[in-house]
């Protein structure tokens, strides 16, 4: 008994150590790739199913997908829809281990395993390591399989498990029950699969119970990634609500034919399957296909209320609007004065985020945090510089070069006066813990707000006479300035050296805010073609 349990156990750790190998190879491999094509290669949903197929091939791995697509989402370089198609791809995809697994090629596996194993010691080239590593997890995902079927073949002579399969036989919620359980722990219903298959290629396990433990997987599966799901923001949650609706219906439909077809013995599934005279270890497979096209077929035909339903149901978080752009989805190429207008446009709302990082510091402020609006910010402002990069290739007029090269230095000024501004909000923060700085900091709280509102309004109306009015306020020699400058003079008046050190950063942190925006005024603001 000890000696079946120990390969049992030995097959299954080298198949869920091949599983998680053979996955961190493929991610290793295909995630910055998968990531570069997800995002210029689905111009259309046949597209991104297509290339959500041959990414399921080749990634294995749904949770590792869901965490690309979602940082794509993020980053505007993808919408629901076109991640929602490249998913159902994907699922489909997946099935193809399950398919490999199934063939009688325990020689050439041994061989896999031995020439991958070696070749990774021997190899020195992470480049190289990492095929090695992909080839040493399918060989153990094979020879764990093999491992684990050669370990339970015996327990078919003992009278007690004879008994407790036909018990589990006889109660057929058991085995959705039990493959619920090993999905959630082992968090993929293709690992779930192949523990099927390993457990159907001895017989163990009857048809009914292997094809109901695969449905029962899918449950628990969907059980971890509504755990999962807690990480995400945003409209990236409703990729996680697809993936569990996806495995909850194909589940749901795969289970109610199993009933109907047992109890009204009317010839569905397994009928059609018997029909084809294929032996169980090839069945499981297919009914793994089966399973993910039907649900395939489903969400494609239902795409577009789905994803509204989606939408409504799980709409953009505040700082997800934040982050994509307005203005440059109307940029089209070949048109560099419009794209400039859009980048100006978008600016001002760069802009306008800044202003915003103010408000933070009320005490009646309940949006997303600094830190949130920060990530936003930068997330816009990198998209706005990648459109920027994209006008310089173009052929320009002598003066649309001068207007890109003026929104470029200020789109680089703009991404320093946030970080800058960041800061001087956690100062200011910091200052208001020492009575004798608390009234400096509000009042320095309030210059900035003051002007950075008022450069907002400025560069939409582009009014010179306002311009000058902030070059004036926000040089080193106006009046906020000289305050500050007086306060930290008379520093030696302060209550402990951490309010003095408290002071200096302050007047650093405001001075830096106020000369960055008096340079980014400094420059003139284009007269872009006005759309």
């Amino acid at each position: 008994m000890i000696d079946i349990i120990s390969k049992v156990l030995l097959g299954l750790g080298l198949m869920f150590t091949g599983v998680q190998m053979l996955s961190a190879g493929l991610k290793q491999m295909g995630s910055r790739p998968f990531r570069m094509f997800a995002s210029q290669s689905v111009s259309s949903n046949g597209k991104a199913l297509l290339f959500g197929m041959g990414s399921g091939v080749i990634m294995q791995s749904t949770s590792a997908a869901l965490m690309i697509l979602a940082s794509l989402i993020s980053a505007a370089m993808l919408n629901v829809p076109q991640a929602i198609a490249i998913l159902t791809g994907f699922s489909v995809g997946n099935c193809v281990l399950l398919f490999l697994v199934s063939m009688n090629i325990s020689v050439g596996i041994m061989f896999l395993v031995g020439i991958s194993g070696i070749s990774m010691f021997l190899t020195k080239d992470e480049r190289y390591v990492v095929y090695f590593r992909i080839g040493l997890g399918l060989g153990l995902i094979f020879f764990g399989n093999i491992m684990m079927s050669t370990g339970v073949k015996p327990l078919r002579e003992e009278a007690w498990f004879e008994g407790a399969m036909e018990f589990s036989r006889n109660y057929s919620l058991l085995s959705i029950i039990v493959g619920a359980a090993l999905g959630f722990i082992v968090q993929s219903s293709t690992a779930v699969g192949l523990v099927a298959i390993g457990l159907a290629r001895e017989n163990i396990l009857s048809g009914p119970q292997t094809f109901l433990f695969m449905y029962g997987a899918a449950i628990g599966s969907t059980m971890f990634k509504v755990l999962l799901g807690q990480a995400f923001r945003g409209t990236s949650r409703q990729l996680v609500r697809f993936v569990n609706l996806f495995n909850i219906f194909g589940a749901a439909v795969f289970i109610l034919l199993y009933y109907v077809e047992v109890y009204s013995h009317l010839p569905l599934l397994m009928a059609m399957l018997n029909y084809f005279e294929l032996d169980l270890v090839h069945q499981a497979a297919w009914v793994f296909l089966l399973f993910n096209l039907t649900s395939a077929i489903f969400f494609i035909a239902i795409n577009g209320p789905l994803t509204r339903w989606l939408a409504r149901a799980l709409p953009a978080s505040e700082e997800e609007d934040l982050s994509i752009p307005k203005y440059l989805t109307e940029f089209r190429d070949q048109d560099p004065e419009t794209g400039l207008e859009m980048i100006h446009l978008e600016q001002i709302r760069e802009l306008e985020q800044i202003a915003a990082f103010i408000t933070t510091l009320r005490e009646e402020y309940q949006g997303p945090t600094l830190a949130l609006r920060l990530e936003a910010f930068q997330s816009l402002a990198g998209q706005v510089a990648t459109s920027t990069a994209a006008i310089a290739a173009m052929p320009l007029l002598e003066q649309t070069t001068k207007d890109h090269a003026h929104l470029q230095t200020r789109q680089t000024l703009l991404d320093q006066l946030a970080e800058s501004t960041a800061s001087g909000v956690q100062i200011i923060s910091q200052a208001r813990a020492y009575s004798s700085i608390n009234g400096l900091s509000d009042a320095c709280m309030e210059s900035i707000e003051f002007l950075l509102n008022f450069a907002v309004e400025t560069v939409k109306t582009r009014d010179l006479a306002d311009i000058q009015m902030i070059l004036n306020l926000s040089s080193s020699s106006g009046p906020s300035m000289e305050k500050l400058r007086k306060a930290y003079i008379e520093s030696e008046k302060l209550d402990s050296p951490q309010s003095k050190g408290c002071l200096l950063d302050l007047t650093m942190g405001t001075e830096k805010i106020f000369w960055l925006l008096n340079s980014m005024m400094g420059y003139r603001i284009p007269d872009t073609k006005k759309v």
